[in-house]
């Protein structure tokens, strides 16, 4: 009977300690695979180069309004001191 108890403990020790290796405790995202992250990193890189040049338009546009509301501001100014 101590013989059967025994194997019986270790049989269940050993299922135990094998569900609880094979288990997943990262909690998170699953690594990225090699292939994946260098797409990942193509697409940031296209990305920035399409909005790069747009986000350049968009500030020279913003300067050039700037200017012209500056130089209307500054004519209505001149216009009402003559």
């Amino acid at each position: 009977m101590t013989k059967k108890l025994l194997h019986f403990t270790m049989a269940v020790l050993f299922a135990g300690i094998s569900l609880w290796a094979c288990s997943d405790n990262s909690g998170g995202e699953p690594e990225k695979g090699a292939i994946k992250q260098m797409t990942d990193q193509v697409a940031k890189d296209l990305v920035h180069q399409i909005r790069s040049p747009i986000n350049k338009a968009r500030a020279v546009k913003e300067r050039e309004e700037d200017r012209l509301k500056d130089w209307e501001d500054t004519a209505e100014e001149s216009s009402r001191i003559d």
